[in-house]
């Protein structure tokens, strides 16, 4: 049973603060892609870990049935918070990174790999980091990205990755991130999970922060 919640005003500081980090990424991500990023309302929600699959499944921008690939990378800020985030490439997005990348050749698979992960730490390094100096006025500690799944479909990389038993905590605060790029195939799923032991103290920055309004 969940037993922690946010306030309305609280809901709408932390959307401002997601707001101001995605546009950061956003910003990063088109400098590397050379085009305009289009970036969703974030959505955010405190979930229970027997719904995480039906969520990711239900709100992605990738469809159950598509390829995609996902990579995972974990971050903290000393003790007071630590969580995970988990970007998603459909396949598609993928085999067009020669093109993105202005190459004369398809490029193979391990240089495929690479710049996933790549993009995977600019996206999560942006975001979080503006996340956490607005937050705690300091910059994250981050793990090296890693492959978590490749080239399976959403549905079987959602419950491969979300079983009850593979995760730790017993709900998130759950923020979901969609990048599109206006003139290339290009997409993305940017999944933050932050467990409960940390939603306490992000709940109290907020507090400082609304009272300092």
């Amino acid at each position: 049973m969940i037993q922690v919640s946010f306030s309305e005003d609280q809901y709408d500081m932390l959307k401002e603060i997601i707001n101001v980090a995605m546009g950061q990424a956003g910003s990063d991500l088109a400098t590397i892609l050379k085009s305009f990023v289009d970036l969703t309302v974030p959505e955010i929600k405190i979930i229970e870990a027997e719904k995480i699959v039906s969520t990711v499944l239900r709100e992605s921008v990738f469809a159950e049935h598509e390829t995609v690939n996902a990579f995972r990378q974990g971050f903290s800020v000393s003790s007071q918070i630590d969580g995970e985030a988990i970007v998603i490439f459909n396949n598609e997005t993928r085999q067009r990174f020669s093109e993105f990348l202005g190459l004369p050749e398809k490029s193979d698979s391990v240089q495929e790999i690479e710049f996933m992960l790549e993009l995977t730490n600019l996206m999560v390094g942006a975001c979080m980091n503006s996340i956490s100096e607005q937050l705690f006025k300091t910059e994250m500690s981050f793990s090296s990205p890693a492959l978590l799944s490749e080239k399976k479909d959403l549905r079987t990389m959602a419950y491969e990755t979300f079983k009850r038993r593979n995760l730790k905590w017993d709900y998130t605060l759950l923020s979901k991130i969609t990048f599109k790029l206006e003139d290339k195939s290009f997409k993305s799923d940017l999944l933050i999970f932050l467990p409960e032991k940390t939603i306490g103290t992000v709940s109290g920055s907020i507090d400082q922060l609304l009272n300092e309004l």
